[in-house]
């Protein structure tokens, strides 16, 4: 449409101009011949020279050259000779288109540099005139709309700029009706979107301004927007993420004591708090390391997620506590909430680890009482749930850690087994107290439990280790007294754990520790190791023969062993 209407105003120009020009001839010739007069008709080739000009600027000065011998023809077949005045007349002519040549020309290098601007902008632009039609895009308005430039241009602007707000139930004004309505600038609303010709939707802001001729008169409105939709999604994930725990989806705690604040009310009693906390995270993430803590955390906030309803609030509260806010929920409904996520807790996958959550709650009966009040006996209760579940939980996960250390290398449950034995034979023939046997029986057991972190081609590794390989293994110490030292009575083990390759003379790891500064367990458990890693087949070496295995044992007292315990081991437990 636009080709045809820009081909019918070509062939319109050019029939003015033909008709002018061929005017123009006849009424020379007329005033030349019949009246007599030369001068008075060629201030006519200046009106032609003015129209070719404007539309046809490339043809200004072979026009004006026409003209000017034109007149210089038709006065000297009037006077029969060349006179100076034509000369001069036809010389102002061709000056004249040349005036006109290059101020147009300077107009359109101008508009073309204005026209580059609006379109290489990174904002988008739309102009249009009164009656809201559109006169021009910019590429970037292109872009966002899917109407090219071509097929814009004398389209309705509301059909063009697709305005709509982000929340179907809001309205948005129309900026350019605004602007023709005040005569002002305007901006648009928060929440503005616009959907191009594909259906894409991109978040905008814009702003509308008057066009304004040069005497002030408003002929239109420019529009410029820009796509704020990659700013509007990062505002979205900031605030989500204000209110929310990133690793869990629930909400966090900010939000939860606000929450808090808000529910605590007349209109939400009974209302009931449950808290959770898990059990042995440290445990789990000293074992197999924070990703396997992050995913006992996800599942435990997947659990509650689950038994959180619409009008519920449920949020993590610190790194292994989570709370849910339970409204219009009475003591009874709290209690069956509970035993069903226990149930869910008992049946809950995890690759690594094992899943156990303490669970404690309240109940705010009526608007006297204080609602941190309640919130910290549900809090307390989860505590001492806490503490009744702890042997249990914490030899369940030992148990898991050792079952997944013994998977990944199979040696090292029948050596924690041989250890057990070696070292309780020591410690009858030194008298150890039960207590004491007690307590070296978990130490044999768990002395190794370190190797959980390694990989299980270390472990099984047939040829020599690397250097980095090295230092991996001798972290192992270290790393069993991490695991174990959770707790008080755990304490005497994760210390015997820690020192069972310290050598008598200080040359041991990980502390250097020497004599009888290395707890006497440590000590114990030292020569034990020893004594069966020589005795069994390993992938990189043979087992050696008892006798050799007692000479090393001989050898090493007073160097890596203690020079008493190796002697009690060598004469009274492998000589019987």
């Amino acid at each position: 449409m636009e080709r045809y209407q820009v081909t019918d105003n070509h062939q319109i120009r050019i029939t003015i101009v033909g008709l002018c020009l061929l005017g123009t001839i006849f009424v020379a010739v007329y005033f030349n011949y019949f009246k007599g007069i030369d001068v008075v008709y060629t201030h006519l080739f200046y009106v032609v020279i003015v129209m070719v000009g404007l539309w046809y600027k490339q043809y200004v000065i072979q026009v004006a050259i026409f003209l000017g011998v034109f007149h210089i023809v038709m006065d000297y077949l009037s006077n029969g000779t060349f006179l100076m005045a034509p000369l001069l007349r036809a010389s102002i002519l061709l000056f004249v288109a040349s005036g006109i040549y290059l101020l147009i020309n300077q107009l359109e290098c101008s508009h073309k540099k204005l026209d580059q601007v609006m379109k290489s902008v990174g904002d988008g632009i739309i102009v249009v005139d009164l009656e809201q039609r559109v006169t021009m895009l910019n590429r970037v308005a292109e872009e966002l709309t899917g109407w090219t430039n071509d097929e814009a241009r004398g389209q309705s602007f509301s059909q063009v700029f697709n305005l709509t707000h982000e929340n179907p139930e809001y309205l948005v004004p129309n900026p350019v009706d605004e602007v023709l309505r005040t005569d002002q600038s305007t901006a648009s609303t928060n929440h503005a979107v616009i959907t191009d010709r594909q259906g894409n939707r991109f978040n905008i802001e814009d702003s509308a301004t008057p066009v304004k001729d040069g005497e002030g008169a408003t002929t239109g409105v420019v529009l410029i927007f820009r796509d704020i939709s990659e700013r509007t999604a990062q505002n979205e994930q900031i605030e989500y993420l204000s209110y929310h725990d990133h690793l869990t989806g629930l909400y966090n705690r900010r939000y939860f004591e606000e929450e808090l604040k808000r529910i605590d009310g007349r209109r939400h009693f009974p209302l009931s708090i449950i808290m959770g906390d898990i059990n042995n995270l440290k445990m789990i993430n000293d074992s197999f390391g924070h990703l396997a803590g992050d995913e006992v955390i996800y599942a435990t906030g997947k659990i509650i997620k689950k038994f959180c309803r619409p009008n519920d609030v449920a949020a993590r509260w610190g790194g292994d506590e989570f709370v849910l806010l339970l409204p219009k929920t009475d003591e009874e409904a709290t209690a069956q909430i509970v035993a069903r996520m226990n149930q869910a807790v008992a049946l809950a996958p995890v690759d690594q680890g094992m899943l156990s959550i303490a669970f404690g709650w309240e109940t705010k009966k009526n608007l006297s009482e204080d609602v941190m009040v309640v919130f910290k006996n549900a809090e307390n209760y989860m505590y001492k749930h806490k503490l009744l579940m702890k042997p249990q939980v914490r030899d369940n996960t030992i148990r898991t850690i050792m079952a997944s250390l013994y998977h990944k290398c199979g040696l090292e449950k029948e050596h924690g087994e041989n250890v057990s034995r070696y070292a309780q034979l020591i410690a009858a023939e030194m008298h150890l107290s039960d207590k004491e046997m007690e307590t070296l029986n978990w130490v044999a057991r768990l002395h190794d439990i370190g190797k959980i972190t390694l990989d299980s081609g270390v472990l099984n590794k047939k040829g020599p280790l690397t250097a980095d390989e090295w230092v991996a293994i001798k972290r192992h110490p270290e790393i069993g007294y991490h695991i174990t030292n959770t707790t008080a009575d755990m304490a005497e083990i994760a210390l015997a754990i820690l020192g069972h390759h310290e050598w008598w003379d200080g040359s041991g790891y990980p502390k250097h520790l020497s004599g009888h500064k290395i707890p006497l367990l440590s000590r114990i458990i030292g020569i034990a190791e020893a004594y069966d890693a020589m005795r069994t087949d390993h992938p990189y070496q043979p087992a050696l023969a008892q006798s050799e295995a007692i000479l090393a044992i001989v050898h090493g007292a007073g160097t890596q062993f203690d020079p008493n315990i190796a002697g009690i081991f060598v004469t009274r437990v492998i000589g019987d």
